[in-house]
Formats: structure tokens, C-alpha cells, sequence
């Protein structure tokens, strides 16, 4: 019988840092990446855990994308928790909440944004995630976008009236996601 493969997902906890104060864009994916977040449940669920985990502290809330199989969270991380516990409890909670019959990944994928990294970049790649990936036409608006705070993010008051983003920004899109560091969520 053939050894099965192992994986390695503890070498992604491997220099992880936990700092307060610090923006995080992270991003998690389903087990065997089920298209089951944009389901009425599970998009209320994270919307209702963003806003809990927002107010009580553990992380400031920047922007937040829910596509059918994985979600992308910006924030700041808050004085309460480290990383390690503000993603065990989203990830706890939200499933509790949906009162869910999927799990997600183990791990993610997340990544520090150095001081000099802007957020703003990172929010607007989040926020052209479904319209890059074909989930909706660019004349309407995500129901997955999840944003405290839009009149902060200067590409915001480029929306229309419902929401939606002009047609030339899907191009604008893409050179935003060359200057970024994400990781596909089919490589996690």
C-alpha cells in the first residue's frame, strides 16, 4: 500500500506574526472548496460575525468579499485577541450561526500589510473578485460585499447609485491584483 500524502499546512502557521494594530488580509476557503457561502444562511452568518467580532473588538472591520467558496477579510487587528484566536472564532462562529453541515479549511492564507501598503488596493481587488470571476454582470452589485465604512475607501464613490462599478474597471482590476500579494484560493 503506497504512503499517503501528507500535508503541510503547520509550515503556514510558521512564522506568523500577531501584532495589534496591524492590517490583515485574509483569505478561507471551504473544505473541497463547496460553493456553499452565498447561500441566504451562511452570507447572513458572516455578515452577523463581521459585525460581532467589529464591535466587540477583535478586529476593525475594513472591507469583507464572500464568493460561493471562499471569503476575503481585510482588517485591523484589535487589542482583545491574536490572529490565531480571531480566526478560530470567525471561523467557529460563523459556522454555528449558519448552523452549517460544511467546514472550512484548516488554514488560510494571511498576509501582514507592511505600513506602506495600501489598503485601498487591497479592498478594491476584493471588491472586483466576483466581477473578475464571472459570478455577476458589472451593472449590478455583490450581495457578498460586506463594507462598515465605504465613504473611507476613495474607489467607492466611483459606484453607481445601486453599487455596481463602471465597466472599465474590470481591466483596473487586474493591474491592482499584479501589485498585491493574495494567493489564489485554489493554491491553498
Amino acid at each position: 500500500m503506497p504512503d499517503l500524502p501528507v500535508r503541510k499546512t503547520e509550515r503556514m502557521r510558521v512564522g506568523r506574526v500577531s501584532l495589534a494594530g496591524a492590517r490583515y488580509f485574509w483569505t478561507i476557503c471551504t473544505r473541497d472548496r463547496e460553493p456553499v457561502l452565498t447561500r441566504h444562511p451562511e452570507m447572513s452568518a458572516i455578515k452577523n460575525v463581521c459585525s460581532t467580532m467589529d464591535a466587540a473588538g477583535d478586529f476593525s472591520l475594513i472591507v469583507t468579499v464572500v464568493m460561493p467558496d471562499h471569503a476575503h477579510l481585510l482588517f485591523t487587528l484589535g487589542e482583545r485577541l491574536s490572529l490565531n484566536r480571531v480566526m478560530a472564532k470567525f471561523k467557529a462562529s460563523t459556522r454555528r450561526s449558519a448552523k452549517a453541515d460544511w467546514w472550512w479549511q484548516e488554514n488560510g492564507f494571511e498576509h501582514r500589510l507592511r505600513p506602506e501598503e495600501s489598503a485601498e488596493n487591497y479592498a478594491f481587488y476584493m471588491f472586483m473578485n466576483p466581477y473578475r470571476a464571472g459570478l455577476i454582470n458589472m451593472r449590478k452589485a455583490w450581495s457578498g460585499w460586506i463594507c462598515p465604512q465605504p465613504e473611507g475607501l476613495i474607489f467607492s464613490q466611483g459606484l453607481d447609485a445601486d453599487g455596481a462599478p463602471p465597466a472599465e474597471w474590470l481591466e483596473e482590476s487586474k493591474r491592482v491584483a499584479g501589485r498585491i500579494v493574495v494567493r489564489s484560493p485554489d493554491r491553498l
